[in-house]
């Protein structure tokens, strides 16, 4: 009897990570594809699969809280662990009050490997550099999808494959994996990434339309919608409840904008699997993608209509704001020009009665032309509307101190050329 005592005991103090395959910890020594990341020296294979650390988030390391929807918790690790034997670019969890509902492990990310080079490649040295720099990609790309498929398949068994997305363009192969109460979403972008997605079990997405917004008929959005405007005593008309993505050192600004307003519209989208979609050609700019193909998607995604015209109309900006749905903007933009949105934004929370000064002419002929192709460009939501002041109000994907900015309607009505439109 004692010995039977003395097994189950035994039995019960076994370390979590003895149940744990294996294979999930490689041969601990992953190597980080930019060294110059911070690295937390621990390996978190075994936090990460332990469901009572999801419950509490209970994760060890160093983490920061990131702009989220009303009711959302995201996280993102300011230093890279060893995890499932690599060491990530990016490591993040999402959840709510309940808990976490999925950690990203970022393996390989285009958007952080190339980085944001204005105007691209100009010279032949670029170009030379450039490629070798896409050869390294290929290789690391290659590398890591055969290294992570082999432990996951040897720790869980074959994995199921599956796809989300409707449209072509937004059509995500991926293969899960099942280990006890998790599902290991493994998705593997040629030329763009490579990430590992941890569900509870029964909680992995079929979709990326999130299910309350695919159960609502026309009607029913076009409430949800018009139920986030707020109307204030100023003449301001805003949406509210918009996220913020931040684009960071990447050519995405156009992908971050697009995910800032498609999520709100219901689309769960990162800036990685939009950026995935889009066809960039990893020259440290937009150029050659296919960022109004994405954007028709998105909208064809979420069952709206996409309408991209090439100036701004007032009118139909104010339309738009007033049924709960905002707007992209991609604008000419000047160094000068940017200067002075940021001085007058840092005013303006000392002083928020400020209104953007009008426009003098010398203010006017300095603009960049709408149609200067070659000029730097930018892309921008439009949140809001200020009929007092003749402004809109709008936020940069450069984080939550750059919500809520303004700018006077002729500004954009001579730097504006593309205005996009998601309609019911």
């Amino acid at each position: 009897m004692k010995r039977l005592m003395l097994l189950l005991l035994l039995l019960l103090a076994t370390p979590r990570a003895e149940a744990i395959p294996n294979s999930f910890f490689g041969n601990g020594i992953g190597i980080p594809i930019i060294p110059a990341f911070p690295r937390f020296n621990a390996d978190l294979t075994e936090d990460f699969l332990t469901i009572d650390n999801w419950k509490r988030q209970g994760f060890p390391g160093p983490w920061r809280d990131e702009p989220a929807l009303e009711g959302e918790t995201v996280r993102r690790m300011e230093a890279l662990p060893l995890v499932f034997g690599e060491v990530p670019m990016s490591v993040m969890t999402s959840g709510d009050e309940s808990g976490v509902s999925e950690i990203t492990l970022g393996f390989l990310d285009a958007g952080l490997y190339f980085g944001y080079h204005f105007g691209g490649e100009q010279t032949r040295e670029q170009r030379e550099a450039g490629r070798d720099k896409r050869q390294e990609f290929e290789r690391h790309f290659e590398e890591l999808v055969e290294r992570l498929g082999e432990r996951l398949e040897e720790g869980c068994g074959r994995g199921t494959p599956g796809v989300m997305g409707v449209t072509p363009l937004l059509r995500t192969e991926y293969v899960d994996y099942v280990w006890e109460d998790f599902v290991l979403r493994l998705i593997a972008r040629p030329e763009h990434s490579v990430s590992l997605h941890l569900f509870k079990r029964g909680g992995a997405p079929a979709s990326y339309v999130e299910s309350e917004f695919a159960a609502l008929d026309r009607r029913a959005r076009a409430a949800r919608f018009a139920s986030a405007v707020l109307r204030n005593e100023a003449g301001e008309v805003s949406v509210q409840g918009i996220p913020m993505f931040v684009q960071g050192e990447t050519p995405f600004c156009g992908i971050n904008s697009l995910a800032m307003a498609s999520r709100y519209l219901g689309l769960r989208a990162s800036p990685v699997d939009l950026a995935g979609s889009a066809g960039f050609k990893n020259t440290g700019s937009a150029g050659g993608s296919n960022l109004i193909g994405l954007y028709r998607a998105v909208g064809d995604e979420l069952g709206m209509r996409t309408s991209i015209v090439p100036t701004f109309d007032r009118d139909k900006v104010l339309k738009s704001l007033e049924d709960g749905l905002p707007v992209i903007v991609w604008r000419r933009v000047s160094m000068e020009r940017e200067k002075v949105h940021q001085q007058f934004a840092a005013e303006r929370r000392q002083d928020p009665a400020l209104a953007p000064p009008a426009l003098t002419a010398e203010d006017l002929a300095k603009l960049p032309e709408r149609d200067g192709r070659g000029l730097p460009s930018h892309a921008s939501v439009v949140t809001g509307y200020s009929t007092a002041t003749n402004s809109v109000i709008y936020a940069e994907p450069w984080g939550e101190d750059t919500r809520d900015r303004r700018m006077r309607v002729e500004e954009l009505e001579a730097t504006a050329y593309a205005v996009v439109f998601f309609k019911l």
